[in-house]
């Protein structure tokens, strides 16, 4: 991976494997008209209501980005952080939480 566009896509490719099965997600604009810090993916499995934001390298999340994901967990709804060197142990744990939906 070069980039964060390559760990949204690689995000993308697993989130898409669910489709059809109970799943909806949408990446909402980064433009500046909506709220700061939504995950960069927001979606729901069966009910069950996720966000994960995406990071590259050494990036680390914004005050803004760490609010929303606290109140996305405080929500009970699952929130995860990816980045290029956890892809395959989170797709493990994100695959481990579907099958229990």
């Amino acid at each position: 991976m070069k980039n964060e566009k390559d760990v949204k896509k690689a995000v993308k490719k697993i989130l898409d494997e669910y489709k059809g099965a109970g799943m909806w997600y949408f990446m909402p604009p980064a433009n500046g008209y909506g709220r700061s810090g939504i995950p960069d993916f927001i979606g729901c499995y069966k009910g069950n209501m996720f966000g994960i934001e995406t990071k590259f390298g050494t990036n680390t999340p914004t005050a803004n980005q760490i609010r929303e994901i606290e109140q996305i967990i405080q929500a009970k709804a699952q929130c995860w952080i990816v980045r290029d060197i956890n892809i395959t142990p989170w797709s493990d744990e994100f695959r481990g939480w579907a099958a229990l939906c």
